[in-house]
């Protein structure tokens, strides 16, 4: 070793000390960059030579030969999020990247959720790459990893077939207040062509403790048509008892729960081992000649009447008590609606993407494809905000948000850099100070070397 090794090691520190201010300088220049995430240069000192000498020597005989920056380290720390008033702004909390296409096909992956829709209704960043995730169909999630496309659309009308209400009938309501104390509870419902019609139950209280008889309703018009029949199926042997119209009496128990159901003057109970061994059908047509056909189960104890579907127009379940309260509807819920047009996009925690239509209806659209790597510190920058896979970073694991360690989605929510600009400031003055000593080191040498030449010459 000598002068001009000595050189050669400083000229190292002054290589690896410019790139280390590249770093900062990048880190710093980034501070206001959505999803950034800030670097470190990685030292790794150059391969010793062995001086000769005693080998019995206590003393380390390798005075080094120099440094050089072995790799730069992205940093996945959390960055701030901050709110923003675009829907489609999003967050990644915890670990885990958007995925996304490039126009080339390839995948690519971000913390900027910087997204807006083009023209073709695809989700996309500032860059034109696609967002990936998984297209919803009939209310279940795809298995294939694709674009994520919303177009405006129309969706179309559904006709009700679910129908709930939980309603409360008063105990202290007597049969000779009846005509003042009715409890009536309408329903919009829908046919298969989005239009809209109303279904009434009309309760009132007998001259019996406990009863009330209930009628129904269809667009204003009183449901006589049909009749109905009560079916016994005991051992499997049937037997019908015909009935006329639809009017039925309901009987409450003293703890306000449905003890049983009358129909056409034929009672309907439950045997002592609590089974219904009776079920009530009727059908149901209105002047436009809809058919509306229920049939009525009776409950367990503490359980709901049930009008079930049969025939595609709705299923009606009403959840009644007896207390001594106002006659109530305390909830009611019905699952058809008239077409609509999409009109607004969200997105929630675990990254389903929900339409908003203008008949009030939400539908989910799509789900966020999250991808996470066993080393995300190995993924390859390829500027705009994206990492591209490497042999260090390992296989990209796609999945659902909130899932196997993915993080959660923020809508209306940018992730900022991480940028620690106070730590950055005290790296650049050591840096600063690392690139200084170094070209000391040389300035010596080369005093060291003119003395010499001097003296030679």
């Amino acid at each position: 070793m000598g002068v001009l090794s000595s050189m050669y090691v400083a000229t190292s520190g002054l290589s690896a000390m410019g790139t280390d201010m590249s770093v900062i300088g990048n880190n710093i220049t980034n501070m206001n960059t959505i999803g950034f995430k800030q670097g470190r240069a990685v030292f790794a000192n150059i391969y010793s030579q062995t001086l000769t000498g005693r080998s019995n020597s206590v003393n380390n005989s390798q005075p080094g030969t120099g440094v050089y920056v072995d790799g730069i380290q992205s940093e996945f720390s959390q960055g701030s999020i901050e709110n923003t008033n675009n829907g489609l702004d999003l967050a990644v909390q915890g670990n885990g990247f958007l995925t996304l296409r490039t126009k080339a096909g390839a995948k690519v992956f971000s913390r900027a959720g910087e997204l807006a829709l083009d023209k073709k209704g695809r989700i996309v960043d500032p860059d034109g790459r696609v967002l990936q995730g998984y297209l919803y169909k009939n209310g279940k999630m795809g298995s294939l990893l694709s674009d994520i496309s919303v177009p405006q659309s129309t969706i179309p009308p559904k006709a009700t077939q679910n129908v709930f209400s939980r309603i409360n009938l008063d105990a202290g309501i007597t049969e000779n207040l009846k005509s003042a104390q009715s409890f009536e509870k309408s329903t919009n419902i829908f046919d298969s062509l989005g239009i809209q019609h109303l279904l009434t139950y009309k309760f009132h209280p007998t001259s019996v403790a406990g009863q009330w008889a209930f009628e129904a309703k269809l667009d204003g018009a009183a449901v006589t048509k049909g009749g109905g029949s009560i079916s016994y199926i005991p051992k499997g042997h049937k037997r019908s008892i015909s009935t006329k119209g639809m009017v039925g009496l309901i009987n409450f128990d003293g703890n306000g729960n449905v003890a049983s159901v009358n129909y056409g003057g034929t009672p309907v109970k439950r045997d002592n081992n609590g089974v219904s061994h009776a079920r009530y059908t009727t059908s149901l047509d209105d002047k436009a000649k809809t058919p509306v056909t229920l049939d009525i189960v009776m409950p367990k104890p503490g359980e709901k009447v049930r009008s079930n579907h049969i025939n595609g127009v709705t299923q009606q379940v009403l959840d009644l008590t007896q207390y001594n309260a106002p006659a109530a509807t305390i909830e009611e819920t019905q699952d058809g609606y008239k077409s609509g047009d999409l009109n607004n996009l969200a997105v929630d925690r675990a990254g389903k993407i929900v339409g908003s239509f203008t008949n009030g209806v939400q539908k989910v659209l799509a789900g966020l494809s999250i991808a996470n790597f066993n080393n995300p510190s190995g993924l390859a920058s390829i500027g705009g905000n994206a990492y591209a896979e490497s042999i260090a970073s390992g296989v990209p694991s796609y999945g659902q948000a909130g899932v196997g360690g993915r993080g959660t989605v923020l809508a209306n929510s940018l992730e900022l850099s991480n940028t620690d600009l106070g730590r950055q400031m005290v790296d650049m003055i050591t840096a600063e100070r690392g690139y200084q000593a170094s070209a000391s080191v040389i300035a010596t040498d080369n005093t060291i070397m003119n003395t010499l030449l001097t003296r030679l010459g």
